[in-house]
């Protein structure tokens, strides 16, 4: 049987506008001003899950959630059992290497045996710089990753960039784009067994223009 109750698990953050604006156009709008967050929705069988970015995944994979909206670097970090049904078009960015401006690494190449690198995605900087064949240090941080250079904590980051300019503004300049990445739908794999038609409905909405 279908649930009477389905969940979307929605990200805190850059995302954030964007997918309000994506469920409006399916007709699911909620009161985002509040600390609730599990958010009750103008369609009774749908409620939302405001959670971090990186829970996403975790949520549905987990099954406490139905479907999420998530960014493609967090799948890709997290590797997470679930199924991606599209990709949206907001929250385009690269994951990219960048060094401060004024050092003499200027290129890949030019990146020095075990030197440091701090990043969000230690999954993915591992793997672009082993397919470089570039032996670095990786540091693991969470918060602001601009400042690591400018500390001495590392040498080089591995992070997101948009516009560009959160690292114009701390003298960090891009030498390598490793991927691109944008909003992507993702579905538990059992909700999509047992509620593919309501899901398929949904999608239906969301990719309309």
């Amino acid at each position: 049987m279908s649930k009477t109750k389905y969940r979307i698990a929605i990200p805190k953050g850059a995302l954030f506008a964007g997918s309000k604006e994506l469920l409006a156009k399916a007709n699911i709008t909620f009161e985002d001003q509040t600390r609730k967050l599990i958010l009750e929705t103008s369609n009774s069988e749908i409620e939302l899950l405001l959670v971090r970015p990186s829970d996403v995944p975790v949520y549905i994979e987990n099954g406490a959630a139905d479907l999420g909206i998530v960014g493609s670097d967090v799948i890709g970090e997290q590797e997470a059992q679930v199924l991606t049904l599209t990709a949206f078009p907001f929250g385009h960015c690269e994951l990219a290497v960048a060094v401060p401006a004024v050092s003499p690494i200027k290129k890949i190449s030019q990146i020095p045996d075990y030197c440091k690198v701090a990043t969000k995605f230690p999954k993915l900087a591992r793997q672009f710089f082993r397919k470089q064949g570039v032996p670095v240090e990786i540091i693991e941080l969470y918060g602001s990753i601009e400042i690591a250079p400018l500390t001495g904590l590392s040498e080089a980051i591995v992070d997101l960039v948009a516009s560009g300019r959160t690292l114009q503004e701390n003298g960090l300049i891009r030498i390598e784009t490793i991927s691109q990445h944008s909003a992507r739908l993702i579905a538990n794999r059992v909700s999509w067994q047992l509620d593919h038609d309501w899901i398929i409905e949904l999608l239906t909405l969301f990719l309309q223009k």
